[in-house]
């Protein structure tokens, strides 16, 4: 990711002050450990400076609907980015994952959605190489890479079960589920925005299969989503996704990287009862 920041950077005093935050940066919880509040400005770095602008234009004019974004904010001069960073505002919130609201979550999640069925590909979705890019690309039989086992083995089982999804691409969140912030009465907001391009009712199946790999829930939460068209084929693309980025970074073991074995061992566990479930699912289908 050329132009990114190192996980031990944090945002200057000039930067933070051309977005209007207050006093020293201070690391926040998750963000793999870029991501920094100032007074009310939350700042990221910025690995493609073409894509933080876009995602800064489109959050920027979304029309709420039932949920909330963190709107970005220009720093001095207009700018969506300054200096290698860019901000949004804080917004009101915690997370609430294990034991919490997910039928909220996938609420959130459709009229999110909804709310971005306008709008245009983006243009550089093409150039992304990093581990998330390549493993979307294998979710949906764009690009293949080898995977060591035994992560190889449950995608080639998810393989298996693939049929053409016909549902129309837009943009999309892809990385929903751990992106939601709650307080009491306030609608969710979303955060972190991930663009991709695939059909809408994706980013709400694999919400449900984070739930189930990494939040505690069962595959009932399946029910929750069951209007969303061609849902189980979702369901197979989004645990192939994740099972994906699992391989390719135990694969790679780069600096830096926050899966390891153990993590992959707790995700292929935590994925075999959904796994067994979509495939009894197209076994009925098919009897």
């Amino acid at each position: 990711m050329p132009g990114l920041p190192g996980s031990g950077d944090q945002p200057s005093d000039d930067v933070i002050a051309a977005f209007g935050g207050r006093g020293p940066a201070a690391a926040l919880g998750g963000g793999q450990g870029r991501t920094f509040v100032a007074g009310d400005v939350v700042l990221k770095p910025v690995a493609d400076v073409a894509e933080a602008t876009w995602a800064a234009e489109v959050l920027g004019s979304v029309e709420e609907d039932g949920f909330r974004v963190a709107r970005p904010l220009r720093g001095t001069g207009g700018a969506w980015v300054v200096g290698g960073w860019t901000a949004f505002e804080r917004v009101d919130g915690e997370h609430r994952t294990w034991g919490g609201p997910w039928p909220d979550v996938v609420e959130a999640c459709g009229r999110f959605h909804a709310a971005l069925a306008s709008v245009a590909r983006p243009p550089w979705l093409d150039r992304r190489r990093h581990h998330f890019a390549v493993a979307d690309r294998m979710a949906w039989g764009e690009e293949a890479a080898d995977l060591p086992s035994p992560v190889a083995e449950a995608v080639a089982r998810l393989r298996a079960l693939l049929r053409p999804v016909t549902a129309p691409d837009q943009v999309v969140h892809g990385d929903f589920a751990g992106n939601v912030l709650f307080a009491d009465g306030l609608p969710p907001a979303v955060i972190d925005f991930s663009p991709y391009w695939r059909p809408a009712g994706y980013p709400t199946a694999l919400t449900v299969v984070d739930a189930v790999l990494w939040y505690g829930q069962d595959v009932s939460l399946t029910l929750r989503a069951a209007a969303v068209p061609e849902l189980d084929q979702l369901l197979v693309r989004g645990l192939l996704f994740r099972l994906a980025v699992d391989g390719l970074q135990v694969r790679d073991r780069a600096p830096g990287l926050r899966w390891d074995d153990a993590q992959v061992e707790w995700d292929l566990d935590s994925a075999e009862p959904l796994l067994r479930h979509l495939e009894q699912r197209r076994q009925a289908a098919t009897s």
